[in-house]
């Protein structure tokens, strides 16, 4: 497409100067016939040019109109979703700040929580069920709402998230000066390693 419509424009500018030489040939140069017939297979030239250029244009937009996803790099899909995709993934694991087990993190609503490493609490034919020892306090002055679904177990490995099937979970608020000590049970497929999440932190080995 960008080549016919660069051959087109070169066919323009020729006809173009072709009339130039016609109406030279027919008005300096008195060469009547010279100059009417240059000038007439210019012009002839011309616009059949034109009548193409009219028909590549109006192909383009038909086609635009037909395929509106064209527009945004010819194969129905944004030429940024790639770049995208990539940063938001890079951007989403890097969310996390690592910190080890059995270390306190103090949160932005004046809370401190601790996680304690995955044990095994049971083994069985193609899973395994790991608990997870829990801290919370709240060290502010106003209540601050828990949920205990909210902690996660993710596997390294397999790049996957336990099943949470704790019975006693924990979902409401915690008071001032209150510390809520909960044991959170996972199901899972794999070998680990594991990590457990929870807000923007990744309690690790």
């Amino acid at each position: 497409m960008d080549m016919l419509l660069i051959l087109l424009i070169s066919l323009f500018i020729l006809t173009f100067i072709g009339v130039v030489v016609g109406i030279i040939l027919l008005i300096v140069r008195k060469e009547r016939w010279a100059g009417i017939i240059v000038a007439g297979l210019s012009f002839g030239i011309g616009f059949y040019v034109l009548l193409a250029g009219l028909n590549l244009a109006t192909v383009s937009l038909l086609q635009g109109f037909n395929n509106p996803f064209s527009f945004y790099g010819g194969s129905g899909t944004d030429v940024y979703t790639n770049d995208y995709a990539e940063s938001y993934d890079e951007d989403y694991y890097n969310d996390y700040t690592d910190v080890d087990y059995g270390e306190p993190v103090v949160l932005e609503n004046d809370s401190t929580i601790t996680v304690y490493k995955p044990e095994v609490s049971q083994k069985n034919d193609g899973y395994d069920i790991y608990k997870v020892k829990v801290k919370f306090e709240n060290t502010g002055t106003d209540p601050l709402p828990f949920y205990s679904e909210d902690v996660s177990l993710y596997d390294d490995a397999a790049e996957d998230y336990g099943q949470q099937i704790t019975e006693d979970s924990f979902n409401g608020d915690v008071q001032p000066g209150e510390t809520k000590e909960l044991t959170l049970y996972y199901e899972v497929y794999n070998f680990g390693p594991y990590s457990i999440e929870y807000d923007n932190y990744s309690w690790t080995e």
